[in-house]
Protein backbone atom coordinates (compact mmCIF):
# COMPACT_ATOMS: atom_id res chain seq x y z
CA UNK A 1 0.00 0.00 0.00
CA UNK A 2 1.22 3.17 -1.41
CA UNK A 3 2.44 6.17 1.55
CA UNK A 4 1.55 8.70 -1.54
CA UNK A 5 -2.35 9.91 -1.42
CA UNK A 6 -2.17 11.42 -4.75
CA UNK A 7 -2.91 8.75 -7.75
CA UNK A 8 -3.18 8.83 -11.56
CA UNK A 9 -6.32 7.78 -12.65
CA UNK A 10 -7.52 4.05 -12.34
CA UNK A 11 -6.41 2.79 -15.55
CA UNK A 12 -3.78 5.27 -16.24
CA UNK A 13 -0.30 3.24 -17.32
CA UNK A 14 2.30 2.45 -14.36
CA UNK A 15 4.42 5.50 -13.62
CA UNK A 16 7.74 4.09 -11.91
CA UNK A 17 7.83 7.70 -9.79
CA UNK A 18 4.21 7.27 -8.86
CA UNK A 19 4.10 3.30 -8.11
CA UNK A 20 0.30 1.42 -7.39
CA UNK A 21 0.03 -0.15 -4.56
CA UNK A 22 1.64 -3.35 -5.94
CA UNK A 23 4.40 -2.11 -6.77
CA UNK A 24 4.43 -3.32 -10.53
CA UNK A 25 1.27 -3.93 -12.87
CA UNK A 26 -0.44 -7.60 -12.51
CA UNK A 27 0.04 -9.91 -14.93
CA UNK A 28 -2.74 -9.98 -17.57
CA UNK A 29 -1.59 -13.98 -18.52
CA UNK A 30 -1.57 -14.67 -14.91
CA UNK A 31 -4.96 -13.59 -13.82
CA UNK A 32 -6.43 -15.03 -17.10
CA UNK A 33 -5.08 -18.71 -16.01
CA UNK A 34 -5.50 -18.35 -12.16
CA UNK A 35 -9.48 -17.45 -12.95
CA UNK A 36 -9.58 -20.32 -15.08
CA UNK A 37 -8.56 -22.67 -12.71
CA UNK A 38 -10.29 -21.35 -9.86
CA UNK A 39 -13.22 -20.86 -11.75
CA UNK A 40 -13.46 -24.74 -13.43
CA UNK A 41 -12.23 -26.34 -9.57
CA UNK A 42 -14.70 -24.16 -8.02
CA UNK A 43 -17.66 -25.42 -10.36
CA UNK A 44 -16.36 -28.82 -9.92
CA UNK A 45 -16.31 -28.41 -6.18
CA UNK A 46 -19.91 -27.47 -6.17
CA UNK A 47 -20.69 -30.01 -8.65
CA UNK A 48 -19.66 -32.41 -6.06
CA UNK A 49 -21.53 -30.85 -3.20
CA UNK A 50 -24.97 -31.02 -4.65
CA UNK A 51 -24.32 -34.72 -5.71
CA UNK A 52 -23.07 -35.71 -2.72
CA UNK A 53 -25.57 -33.89 -0.37
CA UNK A 54 -22.62 -33.09 2.08
CA UNK A 55 -23.37 -29.49 2.59
CA UNK A 56 -20.44 -29.35 4.86
CA UNK A 57 -18.33 -29.53 1.08
CA UNK A 58 -19.38 -25.90 0.49
CA UNK A 59 -16.88 -24.51 2.77
CA UNK A 60 -14.82 -25.77 -0.62
CA UNK A 61 -16.73 -23.95 -2.72
CA UNK A 62 -16.44 -20.72 -0.62
CA UNK A 63 -12.89 -20.97 -1.10
CA UNK A 64 -12.44 -20.99 -4.38
CA UNK A 65 -15.29 -18.27 -4.90
CA UNK A 66 -12.92 -16.08 -2.76
CA UNK A 67 -9.67 -17.11 -5.16
CA UNK A 68 -11.57 -16.63 -8.14
CA UNK A 69 -13.07 -12.92 -6.96
CA UNK A 70 -9.51 -12.17 -5.87
CA UNK A 71 -7.80 -13.02 -9.27
CA UNK A 72 -10.28 -11.26 -11.18
CA UNK A 73 -9.59 -8.37 -8.91
CA UNK A 74 -6.00 -8.67 -10.27
CA UNK A 75 -6.93 -9.21 -13.79
CA UNK A 76 -9.03 -5.81 -13.80
CA UNK A 77 -5.38 -4.50 -11.71
CA UNK A 78 -3.70 -5.37 -15.17
CA UNK A 79 -5.40 -3.20 -17.16
CA UNK A 80 -6.29 -0.57 -14.07
CA UNK A 81 -3.54 -0.87 -11.93
CA UNK A 82 -4.08 2.66 -9.91
CA UNK A 83 -7.87 0.75 -9.17
CA UNK A 84 -8.36 1.23 -5.10
CA UNK A 85 -11.26 -0.60 -5.69
CA UNK A 86 -9.45 -3.54 -7.59
CA UNK A 87 -6.47 -3.05 -4.68
CA UNK A 88 -8.96 -3.86 -1.97
CA UNK A 89 -11.48 -7.16 -3.28
CA UNK A 90 -7.60 -8.83 -4.33
CA UNK A 91 -6.18 -8.44 -0.86
CA UNK A 92 -9.35 -9.13 0.81
CA UNK A 93 -10.38 -12.16 -1.00
CA UNK A 94 -7.41 -13.53 -0.92
CA UNK A 95 -6.54 -13.08 2.34
CA UNK A 96 -9.42 -14.76 3.46
CA UNK A 97 -10.52 -17.53 1.26
CA UNK A 98 -7.52 -19.83 2.34
CA UNK A 99 -9.21 -20.37 5.87
CA UNK A 100 -12.71 -22.01 4.05
CA UNK A 101 -10.09 -24.61 3.06
CA UNK A 102 -9.02 -24.49 6.89
CA UNK A 103 -12.35 -25.39 7.76
CA UNK A 104 -13.05 -28.18 5.36
CA UNK A 105 -9.83 -29.77 6.41
CA UNK A 106 -10.94 -29.90 10.28
CA UNK A 107 -13.89 -31.41 9.17
CA UNK A 108 -11.88 -34.29 7.28
CA UNK A 109 -9.62 -35.41 10.92
CA UNK A 110 -13.09 -35.21 12.73
CA UNK A 111 -14.37 -37.56 10.41
CA UNK A 112 -11.42 -39.92 10.50
CA UNK A 113 -11.59 -39.55 13.95
CA UNK A 114 -14.97 -41.05 14.09
CA UNK A 115 -14.25 -43.55 12.31
CA UNK A 116 -10.98 -45.06 14.53
CA UNK A 117 -12.16 -43.60 17.62
CA UNK A 118 -11.15 -40.94 20.41
CA UNK A 119 -7.97 -43.32 21.19
CA UNK A 120 -6.45 -41.49 18.30
CA UNK A 121 -6.82 -38.31 19.03
CA UNK A 122 -6.21 -36.05 22.32
CA UNK A 123 -9.34 -34.04 20.97
CA UNK A 124 -12.87 -34.88 19.45
CA UNK A 125 -14.20 -34.48 16.05
CA UNK A 126 -16.73 -31.78 17.48
CA UNK A 127 -13.76 -29.78 19.11
CA UNK A 128 -11.28 -29.35 16.72
CA UNK A 129 -14.14 -28.21 14.77
CA UNK A 130 -15.08 -25.82 17.56
CA UNK A 131 -11.29 -24.58 18.47
CA UNK A 132 -9.73 -24.04 15.33
CA UNK A 133 -12.80 -23.00 13.57
CA UNK A 134 -12.56 -19.89 16.24
CA UNK A 135 -8.76 -19.29 16.05
CA UNK A 136 -9.53 -18.69 11.95
CA UNK A 137 -12.25 -16.62 12.74
CA UNK A 138 -10.17 -14.62 15.44
CA UNK A 139 -7.19 -14.39 12.72
CA UNK A 140 -8.84 -13.15 10.52
CA UNK A 141 -10.95 -10.43 12.03
CA UNK A 142 -8.03 -9.44 13.38
CA UNK A 143 -6.44 -9.29 9.73
CA UNK A 144 -9.62 -7.61 8.70
CA UNK A 145 -9.23 -5.03 11.39
CA UNK A 146 -5.32 -4.04 10.57
CA UNK A 147 -6.66 -3.82 6.72
CA UNK A 148 -9.37 -1.28 7.46
CA UNK A 149 -6.70 0.54 9.78
CA UNK A 150 -4.32 0.13 6.97
CA UNK A 151 -6.86 1.49 4.23
CA UNK A 152 -7.48 4.38 6.44
CA UNK A 153 -4.32 5.71 6.80
CA UNK A 154 -2.90 5.42 3.65
CA UNK A 155 -5.77 7.98 2.52
CA UNK A 156 -5.24 10.39 4.58
CA UNK A 157 -1.59 12.53 4.50
CA UNK A 158 1.24 11.32 6.11
CA UNK A 159 -0.82 8.53 7.67
CA UNK A 160 0.85 5.67 9.73
CA UNK A 161 0.18 2.62 8.31
CA UNK A 162 2.12 0.49 10.70
CA UNK A 163 -0.64 0.36 13.38
CA UNK A 164 -2.90 -1.37 10.81
CA UNK A 165 -0.50 -3.46 8.77
CA UNK A 166 1.26 -4.86 12.18
CA UNK A 167 -2.37 -5.97 13.49
CA UNK A 168 -2.49 -7.72 9.90
CA UNK A 169 0.28 -9.38 10.42
CA UNK A 170 -0.55 -10.35 14.12
CA UNK A 171 -3.61 -12.03 12.39
CA UNK A 172 -1.74 -13.72 9.68
CA UNK A 173 0.85 -15.13 12.20
CA UNK A 174 -1.76 -16.20 14.54
CA UNK A 175 -3.33 -18.24 11.52
CA UNK A 176 -0.20 -19.81 10.36
CA UNK A 177 0.74 -21.19 14.12
CA UNK A 178 -2.93 -22.58 14.19
CA UNK A 179 -2.02 -24.11 11.45
CA UNK A 180 1.44 -25.41 12.40
CA UNK A 181 -0.22 -26.61 15.61
CA UNK A 182 -3.26 -28.32 13.46
CA UNK A 183 -0.74 -30.50 11.89
CA UNK A 184 0.82 -31.60 14.72
CA UNK A 185 -2.25 -33.02 15.89
CA UNK A 186 -3.15 -34.47 12.30
CA UNK A 187 0.64 -36.15 12.37
CA UNK A 188 -0.32 -37.30 15.91
CA UNK A 189 -3.41 -38.67 14.51
CA UNK A 190 -1.99 -40.64 11.39
CA UNK A 191 1.15 -41.82 13.71
CA UNK A 192 -1.81 -43.56 15.75
CA UNK A 193 -3.47 -44.99 13.29
CA UNK A 194 -0.40 -46.67 11.78
CA UNK A 195 1.25 -47.58 14.89
CA UNK A 196 -1.67 -49.67 16.57
CA UNK A 197 -2.95 -50.79 13.08
CA UNK A 198 -5.59 -48.71 12.72
CA UNK A 199 -6.44 -48.78 9.11
CA UNK A 200 -5.28 -45.84 7.31
CA UNK A 201 -1.77 -46.46 6.88
CA UNK A 202 -1.97 -50.33 8.09
CA UNK A 203 -4.73 -52.27 6.32
CA UNK A 204 -7.08 -53.49 9.09
CA UNK A 205 -10.76 -55.07 8.93
CA UNK A 206 -13.44 -52.54 8.86
CA UNK A 207 -17.11 -53.37 8.36
CA UNK A 208 -19.08 -54.54 5.23
CA UNK A 209 -17.53 -56.66 2.29
CA UNK A 210 -15.44 -53.34 0.68
CA UNK A 211 -12.73 -53.26 3.33
CA UNK A 212 -9.52 -53.03 1.19
CA UNK A 213 -11.26 -50.19 -0.83
CA UNK A 214 -12.74 -48.56 2.10
CA UNK A 215 -8.80 -48.59 3.63
CA UNK A 216 -7.14 -47.53 0.14
CA UNK A 217 -9.89 -44.78 0.01
CA UNK A 218 -8.90 -43.19 3.71
CA UNK A 219 -5.43 -43.65 2.69
CA UNK A 220 -5.83 -41.10 -0.30
CA UNK A 221 -7.56 -39.08 1.52
CA UNK A 222 -5.46 -38.68 4.25
CA UNK A 223 -2.59 -37.63 1.73
CA UNK A 224 -4.77 -35.68 -0.01
CA UNK A 225 -5.21 -33.62 3.42
CA UNK A 226 -1.61 -33.84 3.72
CA UNK A 227 -0.72 -32.18 0.33
CA UNK A 228 -3.68 -29.50 1.56
CA UNK A 229 -2.59 -28.64 5.08
CA UNK A 230 1.22 -28.08 3.59
CA UNK A 231 0.16 -25.88 0.87
CA UNK A 232 -1.68 -23.62 3.36
CA UNK A 233 1.11 -23.91 5.64
CA UNK A 234 3.53 -22.75 3.20
CA UNK A 235 0.89 -19.90 1.94
CA UNK A 236 1.11 -18.86 5.43
CA UNK A 237 4.96 -18.18 5.91
CA UNK A 238 5.03 -16.79 2.75
CA UNK A 239 2.08 -14.14 3.83
CA UNK A 240 3.48 -13.29 6.91
CA UNK A 241 7.32 -12.70 5.46
CA UNK A 242 5.89 -10.31 3.11
CA UNK A 243 3.56 -8.16 5.49
CA UNK A 244 6.77 -8.07 7.66
CA UNK A 245 8.91 -6.83 4.88
CA UNK A 246 5.95 -3.73 4.92
CA UNK A 247 3.82 -2.22 1.84
CA UNK A 248 7.36 -1.76 -0.20
CA UNK A 249 9.13 -4.82 0.92
CA UNK A 250 10.86 -7.09 -1.65
CA UNK A 251 8.29 -10.12 -1.68
CA UNK A 252 5.09 -7.68 -1.95
CA UNK A 253 6.64 -5.49 -4.70
CA UNK A 254 7.77 -9.07 -6.91
CA UNK A 255 4.80 -10.56 -8.70
CA UNK A 256 6.78 -13.95 -9.12
CA UNK A 257 6.71 -14.92 -5.63
CA UNK A 258 3.02 -13.95 -5.60
CA UNK A 259 2.32 -15.86 -8.26
CA UNK A 260 4.48 -18.92 -7.34
CA UNK A 261 4.11 -18.92 -3.34
CA UNK A 262 0.10 -17.95 -2.89
CA UNK A 263 -1.79 -18.28 -6.05
CA UNK A 264 0.01 -21.98 -7.33
CA UNK A 265 -0.19 -23.25 -3.56
CA UNK A 266 -3.90 -22.21 -3.34
CA UNK A 267 -4.58 -24.33 -6.47
CA UNK A 268 -2.93 -27.21 -5.42
CA UNK A 269 -4.73 -26.85 -2.17
CA UNK A 270 -8.08 -26.43 -4.45
CA UNK A 271 -7.13 -29.25 -7.01
CA UNK A 272 -6.39 -31.99 -4.73
CA UNK A 273 -10.06 -31.96 -3.17
CA UNK A 274 -11.58 -31.99 -6.58
CA UNK A 275 -9.80 -34.98 -7.31
CA UNK A 276 -9.29 -36.66 -3.47
CA UNK A 277 -12.82 -35.90 -3.16
CA UNK A 278 -14.24 -36.51 0.47
CA UNK A 279 -17.38 -37.38 -0.94
CA UNK A 280 -16.05 -40.45 -2.88
CA UNK A 281 -13.29 -41.27 -0.36
CA UNK A 282 -15.33 -40.88 3.39
CA UNK A 283 -17.58 -43.61 4.15
CA UNK A 284 -21.44 -42.92 4.75
CA UNK A 285 -22.47 -41.96 8.08
CA UNK A 286 -23.94 -45.56 8.84
CA UNK A 287 -20.43 -47.19 7.95
CA UNK A 288 -18.89 -44.53 9.84
CA UNK A 289 -20.71 -45.35 13.49
CA UNK A 290 -20.53 -49.15 12.01
CA UNK A 291 -16.48 -49.06 12.53
CA UNK A 292 -16.66 -46.74 15.65
CA UNK A 293 -18.63 -49.49 17.55
CA UNK A 294 -17.09 -52.25 15.91
CA UNK A 295 -14.10 -50.97 17.40
CA UNK A 296 -15.63 -50.68 20.61
CA UNK A 297 -15.94 -46.40 20.38
CA UNK A 298 -18.54 -44.37 21.90
CA UNK A 299 -20.09 -42.85 18.77
CA UNK A 300 -20.21 -39.31 18.38
CA UNK A 301 -23.32 -37.51 16.52
CA UNK A 302 -21.70 -37.27 12.91
CA UNK A 303 -20.77 -34.30 11.33
CA UNK A 304 -23.29 -34.08 8.64
CA UNK A 305 -26.11 -34.23 11.02
CA UNK A 306 -24.72 -31.67 13.52
CA UNK A 307 -24.58 -29.33 9.98
CA UNK A 308 -28.18 -30.55 8.98
CA UNK A 309 -26.42 -31.90 5.97
CA UNK A 310 -27.28 -35.36 4.53
CA UNK A 311 -25.66 -38.18 2.08
CA UNK A 312 -26.50 -39.17 -1.46
CA UNK A 313 -27.12 -42.85 -1.24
Amino acid sequence: MSDSTIKPPACSSFDPTNPPNYGYTPSLAAGIAFVVLFGITTTAHFALTILSRRWWLLVFVLGGVGELLGWIARTWASQCVYSATAFKIQISCLIFSPAFFAAGIYIILGYIIQIFGPQTSPLTAKQYLWLFCTIDFLSLLLQAVGGGMASAAGSEPDGNLAPGTNTMIAGIVWQLVSNLVFAGLFTSVLYKTYAKGKGILNVDELPGSRTASTTKRLRILAAATTISTLALIARGVYRSIELIQGWRGYLITTEKYFIGLDGALMVIAVVVFVFANPHYLLPHQAQCAEASLERGNVVEKPLDAQSGGGESE
